[in-house]
């Protein structure tokens, strides 16, 4: 909390203090002295905390084991109540966002109709009835409240589904629709006001819009561009995803993003699959490197969300559970055949890429069909699902993860690529960070040292303090350098 009316101050929460040095405090912070003074002292098994807009600590998120409880309290340090009880992953579950300018009333985000969507409840109400602000009938939505300090009043939503921006304030709606029309192939986030607001920074992104910042004055009615993310990546360099729809073996319907080199006819190109991480996550049309990166070099790339994917409502998600390298897998697979089938892709000259979990994928994909791809690669992937669900035993949300992956260690060990590595015969790569906190190193060496072992074709780039994210500059080109040059050695693009 930054605490708007004190400047010299912010409220932070941190581990390491008091009684329960495991749970998470919070403290009042000085900007000048870095003094510190605790205002809510740990509680058992509370890792988060939310303030209201008058700076009181009011919502405690508690955990053990699978087992979610939100707490409310009137102010710091006073009795907890509980509002809400869950498990976590079920269709029940209720997750506070921000308040309102009364300290009474409460945004949340919930499911309603098996989709999430955006209530808010008063606090004061006995029964607690959640009164609905926004859905989408199609997708989940989710993100951050846009707080108006002028109007003292939440005016919209910042979603993070489906790139858009939602205000319910009439004044912020005609701002929002001049934006649109002035930036009509972008999401257009306003990311700071001027305090009267009427001046506003706001950031443009979309599927051929790699980031521009622009400063916008609602008296002058004008706009103007002040800064770029990447000024080297013109909207004229990119290529526009299409966004495609296939069936699964099973008839599940699944949407997906085709990217194809800019000016390509689309018909028997080299093509990369590329299923997305998480997997809890998602693949959207909006602005990304990698893909762009793999069409500029000539490839048709494919990213598919795959049962078990974010966005689509809760039984979409909840198929995806313990379903490693099974529906999950061939989802990715139906998508190859249908690139295929539609004759965009042409079949000998095809490769499947991935980063944490869709690493995962890529290498099954080439032990499971060792027939369909030329070629695979595999960044910061997970290639042991016994040892990943096992490394977790030291961490609280071992259980949560047992409940996401599975916990039967025979089957998890049968469905993952480092049991199946006599099956791969096309070459590898595999890159990864030797800092890499979110699945560990030790998973790309052993299915190295593994392939090796079998005289199959493999390089393995590391890292050397890299993460999970790729976050340094030089890692992002060694790796990116590094794959061009290996998907140009297996797939015979120039």
């Amino acid at each position: 909390d930054y605490l708007d009316n004190d400047p010299g101050h912010i409220l932070m929460q941190i581990q390491g203090l008091g009684s329960k040095p495991q749970y998470e405090s919070v403290i009042k912070v000085s900007l000048k002295t870095g003094a510190i003074k605790t205002l809510q002292p740990a509680r058992m098994h509370i890792g988060d905390w939310l303030t209201d807009r008058q700076h009181n600590v009011r919502i405690g998120i508690y955990r053990d084991d699978t087992s979610y409880r939100i707490y409310e309290q009137k102010a710091a340090g006073e009795d907890l109540r509980i509002l809400w009880e869950f498990e976590a992953l079920a269709e029940d579950v209720i997750w506070p966002i921000g308040f309102d300018h009364d300290p009474n009333i409460l945004y949340i985000s919930a499911y309603h109709q098996g989709l999430k969507a955006i209530f808010k409840v008063n606090l004061t109400d006995p029964t607690l009835t959640k009164e609905l602000v926004f859905h989408n009938e199609n997708y989940d939505v989710e993100g951050w409240l846009v707080y108006s300090e002028l109007k003292q009043k939440v005016i919209g939503l910042s979603t993070d589904i489906e790139g858009e921006y939602l205000f319910w304030d009439q004044d912020y709606i005609k701002l929002n629709n001049g934006l649109t029309a002035a930036l009509p192939e972008s999401h257009n986030a306003i990311t700071q006001f001027s305090d009267d607001e009427r001046r506003y920074i706001v950031y443009a992104t979309g599927p051929i819009e790699s980031g521009a910042y622009y400063f916008g004055n609602r008296d002058q009615n004008a706009l103007y561009p002040v800064a770029y993310r990447y000024s080297r990546l013109p909207p004229e360099l990119l290529s526009t995803p299409k966004t495609v729809n296939y069936q699964a073996r099973d008839g599940l319907a699944i949407e997906a993003f085709l990217t194809t080199p800019k000016d390509a006819i689309a018909k028997n190109l080299p093509t990369i699959i590329f299923p997305h991480g998480g997997p809890i996550s998602y693949d959207s049309t909006t602005f990304d490197y990698w893909a762009q990166f793999l069409a500029n070099r000539g490839y048709a790339v494919l990213q598919m969300n795959f049962r078990g994917s974010a966005g689509y409502g809760f039984n979409f998600m909840s198929s995806g559970l313990k379903n490693w390298g099974l529906e999950m897998q061939t989802d990715i697979e139906d998508g190859a055949h249908w690139l295929i089938g539609q004759g965009i892709s042409d079949p000998k000259r095809m490769c499947i890429v991935g980063a944490s979990y869709g690493g995962y994928a890529a290498l099954m994909g080439v032990a499971i069909t060792p027939d369909l791809y030329q070629c695979a690669i595999s960044v910061a992937g997970v290639t042991d699902l016994e040892e990943l669900v096992k490394s977790s035993r030291g961490y609280d949300n071992s259980k949560i993860v047992k409940k996401q992956i599975g916990d039967d260690y025979d089957d998890l060990y049968q469905r993952s690529p480092i049991s199946k590595v006599a099956s791969i015969k096309v070459p590898v790569l595999l890159i990864h960070g030797t800092k890499d906190r979110v699945v560990r190193v030790e998973q790309s060496e052993k299915m190295y040292d593994a392939l090796k072992d079998l005289q199959k074709p493999v390089k393995y780039i590391e890292l050397e303090n890299g993460d999970h994210y790729l976050s340094n500059n030089q890692h992002r080109l060694t790796t990116f350098i590094e794959i061009e040059r290996f998907l140009a050695a297996n797939l015979g693009v120039q």
